[in-house]
């Protein structure tokens, strides 16, 4: 080694050492990239990193996305495969915030290799990926973006010590990076009668409540559990629609605004004399979240839309009305528009679980392994559930498909629980029986992970292979673990 090699590792050194003394939250950092070796470190931070632990986390974070149809059918460089995800470490206790992406390679399968960046922290301090995630998100995107494009081991050798800087740089002004828990907040909001609260009742089927419910005065607050064990606290504030509340609501912006992570937006699409009175307060609230730099995903409940109503020409008429105003004020926003109904639970359990799941940086994790199962056991789409019928993901190959579903799930939930509690279920499979043997088939079936009860509802294609689900359930249960772990 020469003089100049010994100073050069030596300032190395240094810089690590003073790294560390700015602040040590971050305890190592990993580009790890699928080549002919399978999944490799590639390049780390320390350098000292066990090589045990470094294989381990290459391992497990490529794994998850190794088996992506778009990978795998030759098209990645074209196309391109990118999400985040929180996944644990629990042999290291440690835990990561990881990125997955392509790097386009003419000579791969593929042409691309599968890659990850992850930065990891101890498990304890995991809340500071969810707090922080949005600025996270943009430090390890540009450092993959970089990736991409300059191919060289030194390029990427100086990506991934500009990311450690930058890392270091964000992490050393933190007050209090170290919260036990996420508190996330929720708003239900809309004007009075606008059924927001008899949302809520609905979700959890206390059905007997709501003929009694009184108009909410100010703000009813509760929280929700996705799973017994959870790394959040999921609070729901039910604001009150009457105007003095609203008045209050919009006066005080800063307070019940300020951090929200999701808002629930309710209009009575019954009460058309008061439509345009609910898009003036949507348009408010938009004004008031812009001005305050806040952009949550915005779940807009159209309520009240009734079997009864389906084929009322003025009601769809003021659907289309407030779904162009809605988009024409919200082109910041991640917007969703829902049709729900306390008489099709289906219908609020749909809505009310796509809202959840935005909460979770995960949930592209999620359905890219109902995609791989899909693929796996021929189905067109899936439906994974929580045991209190929420949601969890949803994977479908077509509208279709998506449409079956709807149609299909609420009853296949009320049967398997009838069957069950009648003792008349084998190995907890309800299967639907076609017309003809080669017609599609709907599946319900309970799957244990871990100490949950989880819930798959499959179509599946013309023939019907048990096998095959029988044969893939192992590996796909395993690969929810982690995920579950880190859902919210």
């Amino acid at each position: 080694m020469t003089n100049n090699d010994s100073i050069s590792k030596k300032k190395q050194t240094d810089k690590e050492n003073d790294n560390n003394n700015n602040s040590d939250l971050i305890k190592a950092i990993v580009l790890s990239i699928f080549d002919e070796k399978g999944p490799t470190p590639r390049i780390f931070w320390p350098i000292d990193l066990d090589e045990k632990a470094g294989l381990l986390i290459a391992m497990k974070t490529i794994s998850l996305l190794m088996g992506d149809s778009v990978y795998q059918d030759s098209q990645g460089s074209d196309v391109g495969v990118n999400y985040f995800g929180i996944l644990p470490f629990p042999d290291l206790k440690l835990n990561g915030l990881t990125y997955f992406f392509l790097i386009p390679e003419e000579k791969a399968r593929g042409q691309a290799l599968a890659a990850t960046i992850t930065v990891l922290i101890n498990e304890d301090n995991r809340v500071f990926f969810y707090e922080n995630m949005k600025y996270l998100r943009i430090i390890i995107d540009k450092a993959a973006s970089q990736i991409q494009t300059d191919k060289e081991f030194d390029d990427h050798k100086r990506i991934m010590d500009d990311i450690r800087d930058e890392l270091f740089e964000f992490t050393k002004d933190l007050k209090d990076p170290f919260s036990v828990r996420r508190q996330i907040k929720v708003l239900l909001t809309g004007l009075d009668k606008a059924g927001k609260s008899s949302f809520l009742m609905g979700i959890r089927r206390r059905y007997s409540e709501i003929i009694k419910a009184l108009p909410t005065r100010g703000v009813e607050r509760s929280e929700e559990n996705i799973f017994e064990e959870q790394n959040s606290v999921i609070s729901l504030w039910d604001l009150g629609g009457q105007k003095q509340y609203r008045e209050r609501f919009l006066e005080q912006s800063k307070v019940y605004l300020y951090n929200v992570d999701l808002i629930f937006f309710f209009i009575d699409i019954q009460e058309v004399e008061r439509i345009e009175e609910a898009l003036e307060l949507f348009r408010k609230i938009i004004d008031s979240l812009i001005d305050l730099d806040e952009f949550p995903p915005i779940v807009v409940c159209l309520n009240k839309f009734d079997p009864d109503l389906k084929g009322s020409k003025e009601i769809f008429k003021n659907l289309e009305i407030i779904a162009d105003e809605i988009e024409k004020n919200s082109d910041r926003f991640l917007i969703k528009i829902f049709q729900t109904s306390i008489f099709n639970h289906w219908s609020l359990v749909t809505a009310y679980s796509f809202g959840l799941s935005q909460l979770s940086p995960n949930r592209e994790l999620f359905r890219n392994q109902l995609k791989k199962f899909a693929k796996k056991t021929n189905s067109d789409a899936i439906l994974l559930l929580n045991e209190n019928g929420i949601i969890l993901s949803n994977y479908s190959k077509d509208e279709v498909s998506e449409r079956v579903f709807e149609i299909s799930a609420p009853h296949f939930q009320e049967l398997y629980k009838t069957f069950k509690e009648f003792k008349i279920l084998q190995k907890d499979f309800l299967i639907s029986s076609g017309i003809a043997d080669d017609s599609k088939k709907v599946i319900f079936k309970k799957i244990q992970v871990e100490k949950y009860n989880l819930y798959l509802l499959m179509f599946i294609e013309k023939s019907l292979q048990i096998e095959k689900i029988e044969k893939n359930l192992p590996d796909f249960s395993k690969n929810l673990i982690d995920l579950i772990h880190t859902y919210i």
